[in-house]
């Protein structure tokens, strides 16, 4: 009975440790499961957290790229904006030159020169007949009346101011050009009434073509010219349009 006894013993404890055995076994792989899976949760973690990191870099790059460029563009904007309004200011600039060189004295200005209309005789001695001239900006009123004694383009019309006449000087105050002339003016004319209304009137009327001048008073050799023949030339002398044959 004893040895019986002891042998039910033996055996319960064999069942024991046998089925202890095997729990510490599951256990122990139960454990080892989630530590692998502890451990690949924070290597994919890392990665995942790594991937991030880089990506962030990249943007970071990338947005810092753009803001480059946008600066780059912001300065070329501005450059051209720049050379823009710079042009344009020039071309206003120029622009307001030729504007004020066309409306000075209301002539035709180009590159310093004023282009206006001397008058010379017809052939029967009746009338003036324009011919178109180009003269400086400068000497104006003297290169009109030089001009004035040139032999005109059209051959049919006359030469009215002696060539030998000596321009002393031309001075515009107050709308009154003081026309300053040699006595080859008077002496050298052509002799008759008729001629001495169509002289004076080539001079006036080819002066006061510009818009500064609305009359002409003259002087020989500095001494003021009252009479020329029987013309009373005394006061300022105004333009004559009914002498124009257009």
């Amino acid at each position: 009975m004893k040895k019986n006894s002891f042998n039910r013993k033996l055996l319960v404890l064999y069942r024991t440790a046998i089925y202890s055995g095997c729990i510490l076994l599951i256990l122990s792989f139960i454990l080892f499961n989630i530590g692998c899976e502890s451990v690949d949760g924070t290597d994919t973690t890392s990665e995942s957290a790594s991937e991030d990191g880089s990506s962030n870099s990249s943007d970071t790059a990338n947005i810092s790229e753009d803001a480059d460029s946008g600066e780059n563009i912001d300065e070329n904007s501005d450059s051209t904006d720049s050379e823009e309004t710079e042009d344009s200011s020039e071309e206003n600039g120029s622009s307001g030159d030729e504007n004020q060189a066309q409306t000075e004295d209301g002539e035709d200005i180009s590159e310093g020169e004023v282009t206006i209309t001397v008058y010379y005789a017809d052939e029967q001695g009746e009338y003036l007949i324009g011919e178109s001239r180009k003269v400086s900006s400068e000497n104006k009123y003297e290169e009109a009346l030089y001009e004035l004694m040139k032999l005109p383009v059209d051959s049919s019309l006359v030469r009215l101011i002696p060539d030998t006449t000596i321009i002393n000087s031309v001075e515009v105050e107050n709308g009154v050009a003081r026309v300053d002339l040699s006595n080859n003016f008077v002496e050298d004319r052509y002799q008759g009434d008729a001629a001495d209304i169509l002289l004076i009137y080539s001079v006036v009327n080819t002066l006061t073509e510009f818009s500064g001048v609305d009359s002409v008073a003259f002087y020989i050799d500095g001494k003021k010219l009252n009479t020329l023949g029987a013309l009373d030339i005394s006061s300022p002398v105004y333009r004559k349009t009914d002498l124009i044959k257009t």
